[in-house]
């Protein structure tokens, strides 16, 4: 039975030691680490969450309170919220179309997926803070979507090249994706994941090319008629 006043061990401990060190550009030599360790950091990384929805479930058992089951649900979410965001800050600095990089997304989404699951089963004691910080009730943030004429794959090419040709500078095309695919639409597909985007890129179909070369050639000839 959950005990206030029993000291609780940290249930984020392993979780939190793997994205605030082990596999922060900022703090570890991340291009060390193997394929191996990274599979093994990928499938330990699953278990371990799956261990903090069973622990939450434990805690939150035997309590009749709910304000005690709020402040609980509340310090599980946000610190799982938290890890998310350095996760998402560790997946920019990664080299782009290497493993780690797939390992940092998949982690990224593992942890978002859990917070989704945690926001289900308790959503009714859940303030997402890190929603509320950016979008008020009274004051929405609106994204005013542009229709792009070509496919997610399409344009993640155009991207891709942009960005190994310096056209636009950021720390990664992580970054270049997440700042601009929010504000793009296709014919398909409204919202439009940058995740997805990205990881097109990994394995670049032939049709898509001859697209992407064919649009821009046709820019060229527009440019050129100025």
């Amino acid at each position: 039975m959950y005990n206030k006043g029993k000291k609780q061990g940290y249930p984020y401990a392993w979780l939190d030691e793997v994205i605030e060190v082990t596999l922060n550009p900022k703090k570890a030599n991340v291009s060390e680490l193997g394929i191996q360790q990274l599979l093994s950091i990928e499938s330990k990384f699953d278990q371990e969450l799956q261990n903090v929805l069973r622990n939450l479930k434990s805690v939150t058992f035997y309590l009749f309170s709910p304000k005690k089951i709020k402040a609980i649900v509340t310090h599980f979410y946000d610190s799982l919220r938290l890890l998310e965001q350095q996760a998402m800050e560790n997946l920019a600095g990664y080299d782009d179309n290497q493993p780690l990089a797939a390992i940092g997304e998949n982690l990224v989404l593992s942890l978002q997926n859990t917070a989704a699951a945690l926001k289900k089963r308790y959503g009714k004691y859940v303030i997402d803070k890190f929603t509320e910080d950016l979008v008020t009730p009274k004051q929405p943030i609106v994204i005013s979507k542009i229709l792009c004429k070509l496919s997610v794959d399409q344009i993640g090419i155009i991207l891709k090249a942009a960005d190994d040709a310096k056209l636009i500078i950021a720390s990664s095309i992580s970054v270049i994706f997440r700042s601009i695919v929010p504000f793009l639409s296709t014919e398909n597909m409204k919202n439009i994941s940058w995740n997805s985007m990205r990881k097109s890129t990994y394995h670049i179909e032939q049709i898509d090319k001859d697209v992407a070369i064919a649009t821009l050639e046709k820019l060229i000839l527009i440019i050129k008629d100025y």
